[in-house]
């Protein structure tokens, strides 16, 4: 009797665990976002970041929509599309390459990018500054295999 009363606990346990894993209260990426300059830390001979916005129109925990725009010579028009999920598998992002999204905890996810060319990378992500921040914490791999560590901060707009 002791070891069903054992078991049973255990189940109940187990599913409330992941009933609060369903439940968590991820934040939200939702709104426009621009790279922080002075507090990115980017090698000078890796990539040549993003100097425009970032703007993300839907993100509810599960689903995630946004849109990374280019300086073009009629002004900012819209550059990178992402459409997916935090499921870990990987969406199109733009046309040469993916993206996967996946949390971490709450205030955290993993987000991994490969290109058609070879090159990807691995970012941690943390908001930080009572969530008016995002930064980005990668390592990046060329498509010649060079690999280097960079730190990028994006800062919330709106």
């Amino acid at each position: 009797m002791r070891f069903g009363v054992s078991i049973a606990l255990a189940i109940s346990v187990v599913i409330g665990w992941g009933a609060l894993a369903g439940q968590a209260n991820y934040v939200s990426q939702k709104g426009s976002w621009i790279r922080n300059k002075a507090e990115s830390k980017i090698p000078p001979d890796s990539f040549i970041p993003v100097d425009a916005p970032l703007v993300v129109t839907q993100d509810d925990g599960s689903a995630l929509k946004f849109v990374v725009y280019a300086m073009t010579p009629t002004g900012f028009q819209p550059g990178i599309t992402f459409e997916g999920a935090y499921d870990g598998k990987p969406y199109a992002y733009g046309t040469d390459a993916t993206r996967s999204f996946m949390h971490v905890s709450p205030t955290s996810y993993r987000t991994d990018w490969k290109s058609s060319d070879g090159s990807s990378s691995t970012e941690f992500v943390n908001f930080i500054a009572g969530n008016s921040k995002m930064r980005f914490e990668g390592k990046r791999t060329d498509k010649a295999g060079k690999t280097f560590d960079y730190v990028e901060v994006w800062d919330r707009l709106q």
